[in-house]
């Protein structure tokens, strides 16, 4: 009796843990598999009782007004371009079939119907007032009224579109000419649904059928949504199997909504939950992991999610840490094959700080059929097409995909994905235009401002695919409301126009590169600052323990290597600690390990110029703290012979009790007048080294040694 008594604790117990169990390969909403049918309403307002409201759609390309209330009468002209009817993986038309089919490797399949309404604003008004829901009520009802559900192309029947429940399982619509004031969105605009016209029914084939609730709903104006795979469709699509606001990535954020993100600008990537502020229009390898969508050639009994090649073409773990120590990888085409590597971070500020990872991939944009280009590249020849190459980017916590719902869909890592471009990290400044212009890309706005790229900043800087804050003499706080895209961008006495702030030819790594601690960029982690900023609110306090304020300098490796047949061979080792090329290096730098200043080169440790911080720093009046490089106990940094070593601007240097700093022959370590060596471990000055101190106070030893040889 004990017996039966405690099994069927255990099985009570066991149905609770599954019942509690999510994984993210599950689907927040829908689950990212098989087939699943789409049912397109297209709706078009007659604007009969405020004609005016016209007006902003009066030019019309792909689709057009009409002025009597129809059904199917002058539909866009790209809905098969949009989504195909049937799914045919030798031979995908639609952009949207064919995104989550390149990026699922045909995995999920997403096909669809279309129907085209046309209704009176008149008739709207009646539900109420005029909004999205009002409209979509209208719409289904003006279909039951002329007889039930008449798509374009026949898929009439509840079999198309039933997910398993015997209702209607996904369901979209598509508002022509509706703004934000009225009617609830703008052209671009949208959200996702999982109570969409709950309790209403539609009529078809002679039977009423229930709605899922699932559902989208955007506005697209009247131009063509298929040239864009990277639009608001599949954004808001991709929100039902990645997750909800707090997923916003990949250049598909905003400041609309108040969940923490690790980092104060807004940033541009790729990805299935990118938008508008989106560079390639492709998946990224941290939407596949976590759908677990995987290339067949690249399936194993082991469980790896993340697969790259050996030098003999045989598939291996490609998700490392420092102890797997040396690697070597080859990266075929990522869209094809969905090869990639991520590189564990070792160091971080605390036990409550995110995991950080590097992540590689290899996209030969342009020459692997696949939609893997920059947006706006189909559609305008000012936007750069050769784009092949590695990209690289961090992934900032999120790694969680099995567990309880809160920690797999976690609220508080927004925008958890940063580019690492090749081009590097660097001090911006925003300049007042001489002229107001426009830069004839795309973006066809009047611009009265543009952003010089200063000096390097590896540590600390910005990128063109983050937004810029302009912030004047007076402010104390950095305000979203004054966050800028980089349009125009000069490099010295070049302007370039081409939509930088999508992306351009500088972001991805397509010549021979090593990277380490001393490289621009850098092999290091990224720097965190979790935030909630929107227009009404703004929040620093809540997460400061998670933090990662500190770079460390690690002696991680990663070099890229072009090969003939487009694919990438990638080499990574941990005790590349040679600092091969001069450097600037700012803020808060940390070596636990060790590192080797090559001869003749030199490193300054200067003032952070770029937004670190959201309030104004009492000591250097700027949104950024002194400079401080700090040798921890047990490491070793070496000055090889000829390499200066320059302390300015408030810079400290520490070299902690423990450590040894060693300076070979006629190396310099040069303390400017308003900067401080604080000695507490060793510091060794080689013969014919020089120790420079421009004020008396500039050198503090606290229970350390100063050894000079040679005397």
């Amino acid at each position: 009796m004990l017996k039966r008594i405690l099994l069927s604790i255990l099985l009570i117990l066991s149905a609770v843990f599954v019942f509690a169990q999510k994984n993210s390969w599950d689907g927040w909403r829908v689950k990212p598999r098989g087939e699943i049918r789409m049912l397109n309403f297209f709706v078009n307002i007659i604007y009969d009782v405020h004609p005016e409201k016209e007006k902003p759609f009066a030019k019309t390309n792909h689709w057009n007004m009409v002025l009597l209330e129809s059904l199917n009468q002058n539909p866009p002209d790209y809905l098969l371009r949009l989504m195909d009817t049937v799914y045919n993986p030798n031979n995908l038309y639609g952009c949207i079939t064919r995104l989550y089919g390149e990026s699922s490797f045909d995995e999920l399949q997403i096909t669809g119907d279309f129907v085209i309404v046309n209704i009176k604003e008149s008739r709207v008004l009646r539900y109420g007032n005029f909004n999205e829901s009002n409209i979509e009520k209208a719409a289904v009802d003006f279909i039951n009224e002329q007889g039930g559900l008449q798509t374009m192309y026949g898929h009439n029947d509840i079999s198309y579109y039933d997910n398993g429940s015997g209702k209607i399982g996904f369901i979209q619509f598509f508002f022509r000419n509706i703004t934000r004031e009225y009617g609830g969105d703008s052209p671009g605009s949208g959200y996702f649904s999982t109570s969409m016209l709950s309790g209403q029914k539609l009529l078809m084939n002679g039977s009423y059928y229930s709605f899922s609730g699932i559902g989208t709903a955007q506005c697209v104006g009247t131009h063509d949504v298929s040239n864009n795979p990277t639009g608001i469709v599949q954004h808001e699509i991709s929100h039902s199997f990645f997750g909800p606001n707090s997923f916003h990535t990949s250049g598909g954020n905003h400041r609309h909504s108040s969940e923490y993100m690790p980092f104060l600008p807004l940033q541009g990537g790729y990805g299935l939950m990118g938008g508008s502020g989106s560079t390639l229009v492709s998946c990224n390898g941290y939407e596949r992991w976590r759908m677990h969508w995987i290339h067949e050639s690249n399936r194993n009994s082991n469980n790896w999610w993340i697969v790259a090649r050996d030098v003999n073409d045989a598939p291996v773990n490609a998700d490392i840490s420092k102890d797997d120590g040396v690697q070597t990888f080859i990266l075929r085409d990522f869209v094809t094959y969905g090869d990639a590597v991520r590189i564990k971070l070792p160091y971080k500020d605390s036990e409550k700080s995110s995991n950080q990872y590097i992540w590689l991939e290899n996209h030969q944009s342009g020459r692997n059929n696949k939609l893997d280009f920059l947006q706006f590249s189909n559609e305008s020849d000012c936007r750069p097409n050769k784009v092949a190459g590695v990209y690289a980017y961090y992934q900032v916590g999120r790694d969680v995909l099995s567990g309880k719902e809160i920690d797999v869909y976690a609220s508080n890592e927004r925008d958890n994905l940063k580019i690492i471009p090749a081009e590097g990290y660097w001090n911006y400044t925003y300049r007042n235009a001489d002229t107001v212009y426009r830069i004839r890309c795309i973006n066809w706005a009047e611009h009265e401002y543009y952003h010089s790229r200063d000096d390097e900043n590896p540590f600390c800087g910005t990128h063109d695919l983050e937004r810029q804050f302009l912030i004047s003499d007076e402010e104390q706080t950095i305000s979203c409301a004054n966050e800028r895209s980089l349009w125009r961008k000069n490099i010295g006495h070049i302007d370039i126009d081409s939509l930088v702030a999508n992306g351009d030819s500088r972001d991805m790594f397509s010549t021979h590169t090593k990277l380490n601690m001393g490289t621009n960029p850098s092999t290091c982690n990224t720097k965190t600052f979790y935030n909630s900023m929107t227009t009404g609110r703004c929040s620093y306090s809540a997460h400061l323990s998670r933090n990662t304020q500190t770079t460390y300098l690690t002696g991680l490796g990663i070099e890229i290597t072009p090969l003939d047949d487009g694919c990438y061979r990638i080499d990574v080792r941990w005790d590349d600690y040679t600092i091969a090329n001069n450097a600037i290096w700012t803020g808060s730098i940390s070596l636990k390990e060790k590192a080797v200043l090559a001869p003749k080169m030199e490193i300054w440790l200067r003032q952070n110029l770029t937004v670190a911080q959201p309030m104004r720093d009492s000591i250097t009046g700027l949104f950024a703290k002194p400079t401080v490089f700090t040798c921890e106990t047990g490491s070793e940094f070496v000055q090889e012979t000829g390499s200066i070593v320059n302390v300015e601007e408030r810079s400290t240097l520490v070299i902690e009790a423990g450590c040894v700093y060693r300076m070979e022959p006629k190396s310099k370590l040069k303390v400017d007048r308003t900067s401080r060596l604080v000695v507490r471990g060793k510091l060794i000055v080689g013969s014919g080294a020089k120790l420079i101190l421009r004020s008396k106070s500039g050198m503090f030893v606290d229970g350390g040694e100063v050894v000079t040889e040679g005397k």
